[in-house]
């Protein structure tokens, strides 16, 4: 792998850096706002993030360290710029996750410590597969999607684009999530849901007939 530069400073890109110096990846520093008390001194502060474009395209490549909370559309912002400006992402896959060589893992996706992707599956570019989230066979989770730690997918399971699963939510077989719906932690998934709409509760319910 080419040379890497991680774009925030904050949590989620504390851990892709530990995934980056376990895997011994020559790393050229972060950009962020400010310069962050999270990460390690030795690590160089590059500046915001015009300084990636000091970088020609062919040069390096990105680490999206941008988290995603809820319907937060900033991490994927930063994937399009950089894309159109003609950078390529790095997929990182932890050492201890378990990833089917029959799945496919596109460009920028991050499957965390422990997580387990499983044969025929498709994790869509700049999807992040959290801490222990578990994504069974056949399913496919769309682009900038967030399967949060300890969230399991069972068999078939399709997600849309900008999607939000919660730490610990399940979700039963064959179940499809529209485009930027958000579920909420601990979730039990029954159901199709449809695009743009938050659920939680178990069984899952629509936010608006929860106290139906």
């Amino acid at each position: 792998m080419k040379p890497v530069i991680l774009i925030g400073g904050g949590g989620h890109a504390k851990v892709c850096l530990d995934l980056l110096l376990r895997q011994q990846s020559e790393i050229v520093g972060y950009t962020a706002l400010q310069a962050s008390s999270s990460l390690p001194d030795y690590i160089a502060y590059l500046g915001d993030d015009e300084a990636v474009l000091r970088y020609e395209p062919g040069e390096v490549m990105l680490v999206n360290g941008i988290g995603m909370l809820g319907s937060s559309r900033i991490r994927s912002r930063i994937y399009a710029r950089y894309k159109k400006a003609g950078y390529t992402f790095a997929s990182l896959i932890h050492d201890s996750a378990v990833v089917s060589n029959l799945a496919e893992v596109c460009e920028g996706a991050q499957i965390m410590a422990g997580a387990v992707v499983q044969a025929g599956s498709v994790i869509g570019a700049n999807v992040i597969v959290n801490t222990r989230a578990v994504i069974d066979h056949d399913c496919t989770i769309g682009k900038h999607a967030h399967i949060s730690p300890g969230a399991v997918l069972c068999g078939g399971v399709t997600v849309g684009e900008h999607v939000h699963v919660g730490a610990g939510a399940n979700v039963v077989q064959q179940v499809s999530i529209g485009d930027e719906a958000v579920i909420g932690a601990g979730s039990l998934v029954l159901r199709p849901v449809d695009s743009c709409s938050l659920v939680y509760g178990v069984p899952a319910k629509r936010a608006d007939s929860v106290m139906e």
